[in-house]
């Protein structure tokens, strides 16, 4: 669907055309083509007019580049607000009517249609795409005032995003409330960061600053056909601003609630055929009041460096190499157990190398490697064991056979490593456009805290895949695809098809169907999990058994509609999806350990399923030049079952509550002038039970912004005053993470070479 998009390539632009300071061509998966010149790219830098881009992000002709509670809420106070969003809305669609521009065609609400090609490594429009897709926007992500990750994906229908504490989150797509989900593929220009040893995202750790985030294009569905096995349930592509968009220094500052204090800097340029930016960053916060009465709270200190460049020696050649570090400390833990939370110390690091070659006849060959690098220290010491028993200091020895000693635990050192070379050949002719590609990845991981030995555990991977869509008919387009995967539980197929057929002009009725199939994570598979204590082990914690592969299959039906003259765009499907073979825990009981530990352990193996059946609506309306709104709403029910434990009796238990029912948004923004908009988010998610957390109530949370832009000089700049929760506390996971109203003010600065 045609969201508020930054610069994607549009349909009708001839190849090596460039829009909004990149090269488009067919091929630019991963937005990392250089410009033809930087002349045409200032030429054409903000000519795009997608919905809400350029609706509150430019100042005339110069462009500022933007980018439960314990107690529900009463149900009075909620109308309430409702009634004064819905009253601020129409006031201000109508008192900026007679600001628009006289010279404004209706049928330029929209622009162009927008093509992102994280479907299928190719561009395609959100109608003709075998998945549904959103895509959220730098401007998207200023208007509705973000501060982390999850308020970012609290932007997109049927993903669900909340703070396991402060700053760890979790994030996935139809999800079952896990403390670390691990269906989702999340990637960073093009880069996968999905964890090995973790089997999820480290966010905290991710290194990328919201700032220097151009789009997000987003897969909300099984997308194993295109991304591999980790992207069960739908995939994720972060796509940082490319070298030749930045010329200047830029210095930004956010401070506010929780002690937040945010400081970074992006400085690029341009040497001859070579564009380049690096940024630093600093980020602390105190982390929510109050959350821990044991000891060490959720506060967080983040350090990055990150390096961007493109090379285009050639009018056919580009050459991209990117680079960052991030150091992250915070704290991690059980919910339910503060305890015994640890310190953490995450150190992060990636390089990254693509070539792109342009070949005859409208074909691209693309190579890309990189490399992936994460350590974790975390330790605790709980004291004297006696102190923790209670017991005699003179007993330890003859109740545990040592003598009385600290007790310290955690992480302790854990380190993941990943390589990973892919080959990508694309071609188009008239009705058909097609990619074909291999890929090879080897990941390592090194814990005695998660394989129980201190050795190296790796594996390999190879993997096959094409897609194409061919329009055989003027109004019929089909497009399907699938990837091979060669892992340690076998060869893997996920196939995927749609067929779609234009009802009238620009409005499409689609049907698309999925298999997807996952191979569990190194350390899923290997992990034997145990603390000792003087050599004597005296926590049974987790083993596995011998796992197989995680299956999905996706059936959904979509309609995707524009109306130009009246400026709106959308997009509503119905889905089901059914996963067997799931991989989760039982409890197994276990010989007899010393008193006062835990006599049974975990033991994970494929015994769970589910079916989630639902519909998703985006739905965006530019209500003039001035004012857009973005609505979205996600209905999902979840019908599950896994088995609990085998032992003494068989018990079957689910966790149908561990996804929202109704989640949704209203993201709305007004230009009221040159220099100054404003806008807000609202955003309501009914009851649930996390699996990892606790039962939390139903909420709804009104976030706030309004932008001041000024010119001081040759130099640009804004003020952004935020404002979070504009109601009463609510819940985020547990009861411990009680989210308060917040302010920030942010601050930021172009400076000019």
């Amino acid at each position: 669907m045609g969201l508020p998009c930054g610069p994607i390539r549009s349909v009708g632009k001839p190849r090596g055309s460039v829009e909004g300071g990149l090269r488009v061509n067919p091929g630019m998966v991963h937005s990392d083509a250089g410009p033809v010149s930087r002349s045409a790219a200032d030429a054409n830098a903000g000519s795009q007019r997608h919905p809400g881009y350029n609706a509150a992000a430019t100042t005339g002709a110069s462009a500022v580049a933007d980018h439960h509670s314990r107690a529900t809420s009463p149900v009075l106070q909620r109308r309430s607000a409702g009634f004064a969003v819905c009253a601020t809305l129409a006031l201000a669609a109508a008192a900026q009517a007679a600001d628009d521009p006289p010279g404004l065609a209706e049928a330029d609400l929209l622009g162009p249609i927008p093509e992102l090609s994280i479907v299928s490594h190719f561009p395609q429009t959100a109608a003709r795409a075998p998945a549904s897709t959103t895509v959220i926007t730098a401007d998207m992500l200023r208007a509705a005032g973000v501060m982390n990750w999850m308020d970012v994906f609290r932007l997109v229908p049927g993903f669900q995003a909340y703070a396991v504490n402060a700053n760890r989150f979790g994030i996935s797509y139809h999800g079952q409330g896990r403390e670390l989900p691990n269906h989702l593929e999340v990637m960073v220009d093009g880069r996968s960061v999905y964890d090995p040893i973790q089997s999820t995202v480290v966010w905290g750790a991710l290194g990328v600053e919201l700032d220097d985030i151009d789009r997000i294009e987003i897969v909300r569905g099984p997308s194993a056909a295109a991304h591999g096995s980790n992207a069960f349930t739908g995939a994720v592509n972060i796509i940082t601003r490319a070298p030749v968009q930045d010329n200047g220094t830029q210095v930004r500052a956010t401070t506010g609630e929780r002690g937040t204090r945010r400081m970074s800097l992006r400085h690029g340029d341009q040497i001859a055929n070579f564009d380049y930016w690096f940024s630093l960053g600093f980020d602390h916060n105190d982390g929510f009041p109050d959350y821990n009465a044991f000891g060490p709270d959720d506060g967080a200190e983040t350090w990055t460096a990150n390096l961007r460049t493109t090379f285009t020696p050639t009018l056919a050649d580009t050459l991209s190499f990117d680079a960052g570090f991030s150091r992250h400390d915070t704290e991690f833990g059980d919910a339910d157990r503060l305890q015994e939370y640890i310190p953490v110390r995450y150190y992060n690091q990636h390089q990254r190398f693509a070539w792109e070659r342009q070949l005859l006849g409208g074909r691209e060959l693309e190579i890309t490697f990189y490399r992936n690098y994460l350590r974790a220290n975390g330790v605790r010491d709980f004291g004297l064991v006696s102190n923790l028993t209670g017991l005699d200091p003179g007993a330890i020895p003859t109740l545990f056979g040592i003598p009385d000693q600290h007790f310290v635990t955690g992480f302790h050192t854990l380190e993941s490593e990943r390589f990973d070379l892919e080959a990508l050949y694309r071609a188009q002719t008239e009705r058909l456009t097609w990619a074909a590609g291999a890929g090879a990845r080897q990941d390592a991981i090194d814990s005695v805290f998660f394989t129980g030995d201190s050795g190296t555990h790796d594996e390999q991977l190879f993997r096959l895949f094409a897609h194409s869509e061919w329009r055989p008919f003027d109004r019929w387009s089909i497009s399907g695809g699938a990837m091979a995967e060669k892992t340690p539980v076998g060869i893997l197929l996920s196939p995927r098809v749609s067929v779609a057929y234009e009802l009238f002009p620009d409005q499409t009725l689609r049907l698309s169907g999925a298999r997807g199939r996952r191979s569990p994570s190194i350390s899923e598979a290997q992990e034997r999990q145990f603390s000792l204590l003087g050599g004597l082990v005296v926590d049974d914690v987790r083993r596995t058994a011998d796992l197989d592969d995680e299956r999905i299959d996706s059936l959904e039906l979509a309609y995707l509609a524009r109306f130009p003259e009246q400026g709106i765009d959308l997009d509503i499907k119905l889905f089901r999806e059914q996963v067997s073979d799931g991989i989760d825990d039982y409890r197994e009981p276990i010989p007899a350990l010393p008193p006062f530990f835990d006599d049974e352990r975990l033991v994970r193996d494929n015994f769970s399923s589910w079916d989630t059946t639902g519909v998703e609506l985006q739905l965006f309306h530019r209500l003039s030049e001035r004012s857009w709104a973005r609505l979205h709403y996600a209905y999902q029910d979840l019908d599950s079952r896994y088995v609990n434990q085998f032992a003494p009796a068989r018990e079957i238990k689910h966790f149908d509550g561990g996804t929202p029912r109704h989640s949704g948004g209203l993201l709305f923004n007004h230009r009221w002038s040159e220099q100054f908009d404003a806008g807000f988010f609202v955003y309501y998610q009914n009851g649930v039970e996390w699996r990892n957390g606790n039962r939390i109530g139903a909420f709804t949370r009104i976030d706030a912004q309004a932008t001041w832009r000024f010119q001081i000089g040759p130099s640009q700049g804004q003020l952004q005053l935020v404002a979070q929760n504009l109601g009463g506390d609510y819940y985020e996971f547990n009861r411990e993470n009680r989210f308060e109203t917040a302010f920030y003010l942010r601050a930021r600065v172009e400076l000019p070479d």
